[in-house]
Formats: structure tokens, sequence, C-alpha cells
């Protein structure tokens, strides 16, 4: 036999002229082909085979079989046949010895026993792979999930077209199927995942194959290990001897989890995004050694189970923190290093060089570092820590280092440790202190009386000494003039023994102090001169303060831009500008400088190509024949990159609110942002900036409280994301969402075409309708956080309205829903039409059963109650009667006799409750998905117990019931075809339908006695025959 060769059996003549003859017709002969069981068929070792490897194709039967078939792609003839003796075992193989493009294909076999044929087996595809070059498999946004996200997988070839294949390893179903996309210019196939659970956490390969040949694959691409996080608890990461090390410093990071773990994984992100891979070691411990400044960022740390791809959530971060980069800084305390409980104390951190963040540290403290922002003051940087009030918790040693916003984990050498201390002089007795106090006070006020009295006694000569003191006074200033009760110069020098003159220049609202000598004067003419130059000096430095303007910076045409655009920083200052300066936070030196333009007042700082680097806040200040300006105020300039995948932006509960209400904006992300910005539609400036937090499904968010809004408004908004190391690089934003703000004009009504208990497969559609004249219409969902629909109105005479095609119904189109109407040109929306709630059936897995009590027919004016029940869990029972136009009724379901059950009350029943109702259970976690429906209960509302009032009712008898005060009377509603009226009802003349249980068990009570006195008698009787004979023989 020849290699590559199939092992051949030739058939017979006869047989090889039948079998093509039945394969032609396209049937099998059933009497003689098909009757036996079908065999098995499989590839030995995989259907999958690497061009040029062995390959065996084995098919068994349950019985011994006289000959083995293997067909090709449903060839009219058989490739290969193997005859096999009665003794051998029950299965053949058809071995490939070297695969090539002409063995690949659909494979089937079947087996002869005697001259009756097996039915074919199923399809075996066989693939030859190795053909073409391997494509590439990359994960978006990474190959680790957490779960419950979604994942997208990309297959990229340079083959130009061709199908795409996914296949995940040690997995038996068939690989997932993409068809090729074409982008540019390069073949890519995506195969989106989630939301992701553990069963998608695997290896996985990809395939290109031609159109022309399907089955012939390329060489696989490289594995990729999807692995998933969050499926256990999230461990804790702790650093040994601490997360502060100085350079050279050997550290260990310990992760610490429950029991039963066996793999550890440890990653090292600064911006906390999902890591790319998680390589996973026996031990918890992982040992950094020496560190240097690589090892600096934030680390967190996972654990998980061998030969497995699952993980636990990630721990919390863990801060590294790398001194000894830069140079000290100095660390000292304002009033001192000793205070008192309860004063306030001041540690002042202050560097030469240039820092822009400051951190300080308390040895021995568990609770994180205070980190400040710098202020620049006389070539000096430096921040003030506020420690208030001091408690003895403050007590202890501090060092303070400097770090750079672009490398915030590397730190200065540490400062000089300050040891600060607390006394508890509070708790001291201060009785002797306050009594001295107190006596001192009262010698100033017998003091001051006695002053007071002496001025009183004075005044009996007002006349004279204001003469005297008016003479005096003119002799001495020459031009000012007196009051006439002011008291003369002798008597004011009496009562102040070192008197200053007081005036107050016409310039100036300061207070200048003159001293004139007296004798026996403590202050000197010197000191007085001093004191009066110091007081002039202060007011005229005041007087200069704050003469030049602040600048004002600006950017055109805005201050948040795309990567690559152009921006020019104008700023504008006084007349007499002679250069503006234009400074960036973080830079040591100077930005920019440049000459005012013609009209000198402001200036240009143009930015042609906006990229990463120009990100940042700026100012600037200017140049007068004064001197220099105050800075201005900071503009931040913000790049929006492109580089980052974008935020979602939703509203909670819903994008509809009330004029005057207040909603809840939620931006969220999978890439781990630190900080999210939201931003109205209109403004230059992000309305708000605040820090992430984690989100319920993985990644994280930040919820934005707007309101109260109005109509007045638009109200449309995007967000961003941003890490905190490069607050001003911005991700792409999110899709604009807009509020819509309802009114309180007319509301529309909102009906639907089905029954508000639709089934899938249905197609749903929902018309909104009006007698106002509305331009537009909006149809929205309760807790969709998505925008609502909106259509443009269709008019219809003495009517406005839309309808909205939701299409087939699925499980998401279950729910609450609202329409509103509005005008163009306006903002303000109708107030809501009533709600409409869409109840999808046959949504869960069980069918309650309905039945009624007394019975399906009732007498109007009577009392009748449907009993909803199921033995599966339900939280709610609804109740529908077909054709109506009112929604189910609901109740709660109750837990009696190993089944919950809910009864809905009719009282009093009339005719309007004949009917077919139908009842459904649901959950109250998702009470718009109802179970399959019970079987239909006809309820019937007669007059009299035999009539229906019910139109086109016919009553019948039996021909027997005549005679029988008991035959059944036949109604006309379907029941069962085996009833003594076939499918009509059965009813009982001169029967009442109602409950007759206390008279039934009163009839049974008097036949149970009935019997007892029959057995009694019965006894009596025996006994009475027995003593016959005796009688007799004496």
């Amino acid at each position: 036999m020849a290699p590559g060769e199939l092992p051949r059996k030739v058939a017979s003549p006869a047989l090889t002229v039948l079998l093509c003859l039945g394969l032609c017709r396209g049937l099998w002969d059933q009497a003689q082909i098909g009757t036996l069981p079908k065999p098995s068929i499989w590839a030995d070792p995989s259907p999958m085979v690497t061009k040029g490897s062995h390959v065996t194709i084995w098919c068994q039967a349950s019985l011994q079989a006289d000959d083995y078939y293997l067909y090709k792609d449903r060839l009219i003839v058989p490739l290969e046949t193997l005859n096999t003796s009665r003794d051998s075992s029950n299965k053949a193989g058809f071995s490939i010895t070297s695969m090539s493009s002409h063995n690949v294909g659909q494979y089937q076999c079947f087996y002869q026993i005697g001259e009756i044929f097996s039915q074919p087996s199923d399809l075996l595809p066989l693939v030859m792979t190795g053909q073409h070059e391997a494509p590439s498999l990359s994960a978006n946004p990474g190959p680790v999930v957490a779960l419950g996200g979604n994942v997208s997988l990309s297959c990229s070839s340079s083959w130009p077209r061709g199908s795409f294949r996914l296949l995940k390893e040690q997995e038996a179903d068939a690989p997932q199927h993409l068809e090729w996309m074409f982008r540019r210019e390069r073949g890519q196939g995506i195969f989106h995942v989630g939301p992701v659970n553990t069963s998608h956490a695997g290896t996985y390969r990809c395939y290109i194959s031609p159109q022309s040949y399907p089955d012939s694959w390329s060489h696989p691409s490289d594995p990729l290990h999807l692995q998933v996080i969050g499926v256990y608890k999230e461990p804790s990461l702790t650093a040994q001897p601490g997360s502060l090390v100085q350079s050279g410093d050997s550290l260990t990071l310990q992760c610490h989890s429950e029991t039963g773990f066996d793999r550890f994984a440890l990653t090292k992100d600064e911006e906390l995004r999902a890591p790319q891979s998680l390589e996973g070691q026996p031990s918890p411990n992982f040992l950094l050694g020496s560190v240097n400044r690589t090892h600096g960022g934030q680390y967190r740390c996972y654990c998980g189970h061998k030969l497995s791809s699952t993980w636990s959530a990630p721990s919390a971060p863990l801060g590294v923190l790398i001194t000894g980069m830069y140079e000290k800084p100095s660390l000292s305390a304002q009033p001192g290093t000793s205070v008192s409980w309860g004063e306030n104390v001041t540690l002042q951190c202050r560097s030469e060089i240039w820092s822009d963040t400051f951190h300080l540290f308390k040895e021995g403290s568990l609770a994180p570092p205070q980190v400040l922002r710098p202020q620049y003051t006389a070539k000096h940087y430096q921040v003030n820590f506020i420690l208030s009030p001091v408690t003895s918790d403050l007590e202890g040693t501090y060092r303070c280092y400097g770090s750079h916003s672009n490398s915030p984990y590397l730190l200065s050498q540490p400062s000089d440790p300050l040891e600060l201390l607390v006394s508890v002089s509070n708790s001291q007795d201060y009785t002797m202190e306050n009594l001295i106090r107190l006596g001192i006070s009262a010698l100033i006020l017998m003091v001051l009386g006695v002053l007071l009295f002496q001025a009183r006694h004075r005044q009996g000569r007002p006349q004279d000494a204001a003469r005297t003191y008016t003479s005096g006074r003119h002799q001495q200033m020459g031009t000012e003039e007196q009051s006439k009760d002011t008291p003369p110069k002798e008597e004011l020098a009496t009562a102040w023994p070192h008197p200053l003159c007081l005036s107050v220049p016409r310039s100036q609202s300061t207070l200048h102090l003159h001293s004139r000598k007296q004798r026996g004067e403590a202050m000197t003419p010197t000191l007085t001169a001093l004191l009066c130059l110091r007081l002039s000096l202060a007011s005229r430095t005041q007087a200069q303060t704050g003469t030049l303007p602040r600048p004002t910076v600006w950017a055109e045409p805005g201050s948040v831009m795309p990567w690559g655009t152009s921006v020019t920083i104008w700023c504008q200052g006084g007349l007499e500008v002679q250069e503006y300066r234009l400074h960036k936070e973080g830079e040591l030196e100077t930005w920019d400088r440049q000459k005012p333009l013609e009209s000198k007042d402001k200036v240009k700082f143009p930015i042609t190509h906006m990229a990463d680097i120009y990100a940042g806040r700026y100012r600037c200040d200017y140049l007068s024949p004064t001197g220099w300006s105050e800075p201005s105020d900071p503009l931040e300039l913000v790049v929006v990159t492109g580089s980052q995948g974008k935020p979602s932006l939703s509203a909670l509960p819903s994008p509809v609110v009330t004029s005057g209400g207040n909603v809840t904006l939620q931006c969220a992300s999978q890439m781990g942002f630190h900080g999210f910005i939201l931003m109205k539609e209109g403004e230059r400036q992000p309305s708000w900036t605040l820090g992430s937090q984690p989100a319920p499904r993985g990644g994280t968010q930040a919820l934005f409280p707007v309101g109260p809004v109005t109509p007045s408004l638009r109200w449309t908004f995007r967000c961003y994301g941003y890490y905190s190391n490069t607050p001003q690089v911005w991700s792409d934003p999110s899709d604009p969402l807009e509020l819509l703000v309802s009114g309180v004009s007319g509301k529309p009504s909102l009906l639907t075409q089905q029954d508000t208990v639709v089934t899938s497969g249905q197609r749903l559609t929902l018309q909104c309708r009006s007698d106002v004249g509305y331009d537009k219409f909006a149809l929205s969902k309760e807790g969709a956080p998505d925008l609502p629909r909106r259509l443009s109105r269709q008019t219809q005479p003495g009517l406005s309205g839309a309808t909205f095609y939701l299409g087939l119904v699925r499980t998401s189109l279950g729910g609450r829903y609202k329409c509103y109407g509005g005008h163009n040109h306006s903002s303000e929306w109708s107030a809501p039409s009533d709600p409409l709630d869409i109840l999808l059936a046959g949504q869960l897995p069980y069918t309650p059963s309905l039945s009624v009590q007394p019975g399906p027919m009732v007498a109007p004016g009577e009392n009748v109650t449907l009993l909803c029940q199921s033995r599966s869990s339900v939280d709610t029972f609804l109740l529908s009667k077909e054709g109506a136009a009112d929604p189910p009724l609901r109740l709660r379901s109750q837990y009696r006799a190993g089944q919950h059950q809910a009864e809905f009350p009719m009282s009093p029943v009339t005719s309007a409750h004949g009917g077919s109702y139908r009842c459904y259970g649901s959950a109250s976690t998702s009470p718009y998905l109802l179970s399959h429906p019970s079987d239909p209960l006809e309820l019937l509302v007669s007059e009299q117990h035999l009539q229906m009032m019910a139109k086109g009712t016919q009553v019948t008898r039996t021909p027997d019931s005549e005679t029988s005060p008991l035959s059944p009377v036949c109604i006309g509603v379907r029941l069962d075809s085996h009833s003594p009226c076939g499918e009509q009802a059965l009813a009982f003349p001169g029967l009442d339908p109602r409950d007759y249980t206390v008279e039934n068990l009163a009839c049974m009570g008097m036949a149970a006695l009935i019997l007892v006195v029959l057995g009694i008698l019965l006894l009596e009787a025996q006994h009475s025959k027995r003593r016959t004979p005796d009688t007799a023989r004496s």
C-alpha cells in the first residue's frame, strides 16, 4: 500500500450498482438502509491536523459489523471502505499518513450487517492548519477583564479576504466564526465577549482561511490568555518594613488573603488601569530587593488557584514611595516645637529647589501623609501644614519631603526630624493666677475712677480753659481751628503723662502720632520720631501696593483643545506695559516673553500644535514703569489626546427631569480613571470635577448632582476622564447626553397596538397621541439611563402624534413607558403621559395554575375568588382578562400549604366580570418579566343558575333530561370532548352552584350514624341466630 493511501475494500458489482442507484435517487431504501443505529465518528489525535501530519478517522458501531464505509462531502461514490472480520472489534480506522488540502472536508461513515445498512454518522469536519501565515490576536481593552465586563478579541491578518475563526483551548465546542472585515487595508475580525463570566477565562487562538478553501486554515496565532478578575474576595497588600523606602534599601510586599489560595500575582500600575497580564507565583511574598527609582508607584495584588485563569478582585492600591531622589527640604514649627493642648501649630516645609508637592510624615503613624501644593515666596517653595487643635495624638517626630507631579512616587531626602511636644498644661490649676489678674483689674478700675473724678472736678473753669487752649492752638498750628469744648493744653498734659499730637493727612486714612516732650517723660524724642516715621512708611507702602491691576489670561478658541490643534494664550494688562511674561506651573524658568502689540494692553502666546507637553496651568504678569504686576489668575489648558477610551455618560434615574427637579449624571469607564470632568454644552470652563470611586460593575465612576433644571436652558453634557499624574490630559469625550425637561402643558396619551402582556416574537409598537398641536414627541422608559427616542409629529385631523416601532419583543423592552410632546425651538416638553407597563410573558421558567371558588358559574351580585398558585417561588401574581383595556391586577403572593398563592376577590359579580382569565407570576427584581401564562379560565355569570348572561349562549339538554332531574345541562362553552356534552360545559338543573360544605358534612355525619345503627342491628341478629338451636334442643 502506497503512503498516504487509504485501505480499500472493493464492493461487488451488484452492490455498487444498487448503492449508486439509491444515492442518485437521493433517498435511502428505508427497508434496507437506516434501520441500524448510526455509528460514532471521530479523528485521532484531533480533527484539526497540521499540514503533513498523520491522522486516523475512526468509525465505531454498537454491533459487530461486516463492512464500514467512509464518505467525504456527501459524494455519491464512497471514498474508501474497510472490511472487518466478524471476530474483530466493532470499529474501523481510516488512516491519512500525510495531511494535505485534498483530505480536508466533511466526513461521514456507516456500516453494513448482511444486507442491512446503518444510518449515517454525524458529520466530522476535518481541517488542515499551517497552510498560510499566522494572524495576530489581541484583546481590547486588555486580556485581564473584570467579572461582568466586556472585551473584544481582535484577529488581524494581511490576507486580503477570508474568514476568521476563534478557538478556545480544551473546549469541545465548535469554534466561533466571524466573516472578515476590511479595515485600513488589513483584514480584521472582532469577536465581542461579554458580559464576562468565569467560563470565558482561558487560552484563545485564532485562524484565517480563504473563502475558496474554508477548511484550509492558517498557522494559529500566538496564544492569548484571557483572565477574569473579581471572582473572589479581594486580598490586602502591605509593605515590609514600610511603603516609604530609602533608595537602596530592601523591600518586600506581602499579599494577605483567605486560606485556600495557592497562586498570587502582583501588578505595578501608576494609573490603576486593568493589568495587561497576571503572572502568578506560589508565595504571597514578593521580594523587590534593593529598590531604586523604578520601584516607585502604585501596587495591587491578586490571589487565585493553580491551572485557573480566574482571580480575585484587586487589593486596595499600595503606594510605594522612594526617597533620596532630591535635596532635602527644611521643617520648622510656628510658634514653636512645644505647644499646649488645644492650641494651633503650623509645620512649615521649605525647599530651595523646585518642588510642586510636599509630604508630611509622622514616625510610627499608620495614617497616610498630608500632601500640599506649595507657594513660591522669596525664592523659596514652601507649604504650611496646620495642626489644629493640638492633642496628645499629634505629639511625635515629623519629617517632610518634596516631590514633582510628573513623578509623584519619587521623593526628596527627608528633612531633619522635628520633635513636636504637647504639654497638658490645661489640666493645671489656675486659681491663684486668676485671683491676681482680678486684683490688678480692680486696681486699674480704681485709678480710672480717680482720674475721672479729677477731670469732672476741673470742669468748673471751662471758659478760661477753652480760651487758653484755643489761643495756644492757633499759635502752634496757624491754620487749624479747634472746637470750643476742647480741653486746654495744660489739662491734656495733666491727664496724659506722655501726650502724642494726633493728625490725619487728607490724602490718607492712616493715623499718625506726633509726640511732645514733657518733663519726666519715659518716651524719648528719638523713639517718638522713629515710631512716627515707621507709621508713615507703612501708610506709604500700603498706598503703593495694588496700584498695578492684575492681568487677565485666556485661551482662544478655548481651554480644552484636541491633540494637534492650534491654540493661542492671550494676556491683557495696562496701557504702559513694557513686557509680558508667561509662566507654566512646575517650570523653573519663564515659559515665554513677549513685547506688547500696538495696542500695548495685550499680547498673544501661540501654540501651533497642541500636545501633552503644553497641557498645564498658566499665569502671566507684566512689567510697567513702576515694576512687575502680580500674576494673573491661573488658566488651565487641557489637551484631549484621543488615545484613551471615552467614558460613558448616563442619567440616574432617567434623563427625563421635571422642571425644577434634580438629576444625577453618572460618568463611568473601565479604564480606571482617577477623576472625571463634566462639561455643559456652550460653556468653556469645566462645570464640575470629581474624584473617581469604584463602579458596581468594575472600573471607576463619578456621580454629578445636577439641578434644579429649568426649560429656559439647554441641558446637554459630555464628560471626560483623567489620571491624577496628568490632570490636564483628558480622555475622549463621552457621547452627548441631553436632559429632557418636562413641564406642565397638556399631557399626551400613550397606547399600544398589542395587549400590555406580550410574548417573544411579537413586534411591539407604541403610539403617542395628543389633541394639542405638538411638533415633536419623545418616548422614555423608566429607569433607562439612555436618551429617549424622539420622532417628529405625524398629523391627523384634530390630532397630533407619533408611532414608535420598538421591533421584535426582547427582554430589554419590558418596563414602564411614558411619552411627551413638545414644540420646535423650545427645550420644554409637556407633562408626561400616564404610564404604560409592557409586560413580557414566558420569561420565567414556570407556569402557575388558576382556579375559581366556588365555581366558574356564578349569579350576579354574588362573590367569587380567583386563586392563582405555583409551587415555584413567586413574589407577585398578576391576573389579566382577555380583551380588557385595564392593566392586570397585581397581588403579593403568600406561602401556604407548600405553595405560593394569591386570591383575587370579585365582589359583587356583574356581567362585566364574565370572560376569560389568565394569571402570571413575577419576581420583585424584574417585575416586568412574567412566567408562562396559566391555562385560561372562563368565568360565567348567569341570572339563574342554568343560563348565561353572555349573548349567543345556548342551553340544551341531553335526550333523557326530561325524565331525570339530575341529567346534565349542556352549556355552549368548550370544555372537554370526553364529557357527556362533547365540547360543552356541564350543569345540573335544580342545583344551586353555591358552597354546600356544611350541609354535606351534616349529611355525611347522618349517614355514618345510620351505618353504625345498622351494624348494631346486624350484630344483634347474628347473636339471636346462635341462640335459636339451643332453644330448640331444650
